[in-house]
């Protein structure tokens, strides 16, 4: 077993890169001595960070992680929270609805207000900041908090759901901002390979920094906000079992800070959280549907009848096609990995399928002409094709641990179900 004192840490050449543009913002202090595995001191306590250090950084090894050697002396990290607060809960209409309760939203704010930051902590919010994925985060753990307190959670579990919300996506940092994934969730298996480690690096990152009793529990909501309760998530593709409350409130709140992006968010959210009953927390889905139902509809265009009809029929072509090709992959002779690998694709497309014919909309070729209804079907075959690209990527990883011939019987497929433009 390896002596712990003899530990290396080497300085994530990202983070320095985004720590470098920070230090251009505010004063950056060593508050721990930087040291080498050997003990030799790189940096002393109380001196500042200059920007030669981050030539040196990136060539030596560490005794200690950098982050947890860093402060902040002039970030008001807590004051920046509450402002932020303010701002989201001013703006967001659904957040409104969600907090609609007087005691609910003082609640949320007092949990900010005490939220316990340790300077490695303080340090990533500054950065999130600076990335602008601070916003995001904060706007997942309003969500979260209110979906916590909305569907009677103990009051214990809100600072863990706050942590984990407000830190969900720091694993951001660690990855290369130039890459496909980061600019730009598109369908390229390279490009999801790289995105899906993310929440694994959250997850290590606040085990190695974060202070609290609570931190085990913390990491996993952090590791678990892109996990499915039906085990179509990743990174580990847990079910519903294996999934505690914060992870699960905090995937709904992600979910939903996205959507709201998005043109007619109220509608397309909807759909995204109920089309496959049994993924995401019931009562929290509940909560949400029920503040859905009362906010004001999106003023977009609406799309025409004809453009309903052309993307739902594209859409009923695509799954004949992905049909064929997994009837000619069960005729195939496949290893027992190759086997296992169609066996999990088939009963995801078939749960996929399922949920597109119980909405009706592959019988409502002649009822397409109320505007309510066109968006309907658009948004649903959008949803759809979403979900047949997320399959495709998933199986795309599965191809990699196979051997040649059976990756090879599985490339039609990965193409078809991959095919179209990112949501």
């Amino acid at each position: 077993m390896s002596n712990a004192s003899r530990a290396q840490y080497s300085a994530n050449p990202h983070f320095l890169h985004t720590l470098s543009g920070l230090l251009a913002r505010q004063a950056i202090v060593v508050e721990h001595a930087i040291s080498a595995p050997d003990g030799s001191i790189l940096l002393t306590s109380g001196s500042r960070l200059q920007p030669r250090h981050f030539q040196l950084l990136p060539q030596q090894q560490l005794r200690s992680p950098l982050e947890s050697s860093l402060a902040l002396p002039d970030f008001a990290a807590h004051r920046l929270l509450r402002e932020k607060s303010d701002q989201l809960l001013a703006d967001q209409a659904l957040l409104q609805l969600l907090l609609q309760k007087t005691t609910h939203r003082h609640a949320c704010l007092a949990v900010l207000e005490n939220l316990p930051l340790n300077p490695a902590l303080t340090v990533l919010l500054a950065m999130l900041d600076q990335q602008q994925l601070l916003e995001h985060g904060l706007l997942c753990c309003l969500f979260s908090l209110g979906l916590a307190l909305r569907t009677g959670q103990s009051s214990a579990l809100l600072e863990q759901i706050a942590l984990a919300a407000l830190f969900h996506d720091i694993g951001e940092l660690y990855l290369d901002a130039g890459h496909p994934a980061q600019v730009a969730v598109g369908s390229a298996p390279l490009a999801w390979r790289h995105r899906m480690v993310h929440p694994l690096i959250a997850y290590r990152q606040m085990l190695q920094l974060g202070q609290h009793p609570q931190l085990e529990a913390i990491a996993l909501a952090m590791l678990q906000h892109h996990e499915r309760l039906d085990g179509s998530g990743y990174p580990r593709r847990e079910k519903e079992k294996q999934l505690g409350i914060a992870g699960q409130l905090i995937a709904v709140a992600d979910l939903s800070c996205r959507l709201l992006q998005k043109s007619h968010p109220g509608q397309r959210l909807d759909i995204a959280l109920r089309i496959i009953p049994g993924e995401f927390h019931r009562p929290a889905v509940a909560v949400m549907h029920r503040a859905l139902q009362q906010l004001d509809k999106d003023t977009a265009a609406m799309p025409t009848s004809a453009q309903a009809m052309a993307a739902l029929h594209a859409l009923l072509k695509r799954i004949g096609e992905i049909t064929h090709l997994l009837l000619n992959l069960q005729e195939e002779t496949l290893t027992a990995a190759g086997q296992a690998a169609l066996g999990r694709c088939m009963g995801q497309f078939d749960t996929i399928q399922r949920s597109l014919f119980s909405t009706g909309m592959q019988a409502s070729q002649p009822l397409a002409q109320e505007e309510d209804l066109q968006l309907e079907i658009l948004l649903v075959t959008e949803e759809i094709n979403w979900r047949l690209r997320n399959l495709g990527r998933d199986l795309s990883l599965a191809q990699d641990k196979l051997g040649p011939d059976d990756a090879m019987l599985f490339q039609s497929l990965s193409s078809v179900l991959l095919a179209g433009t990112p949501a």
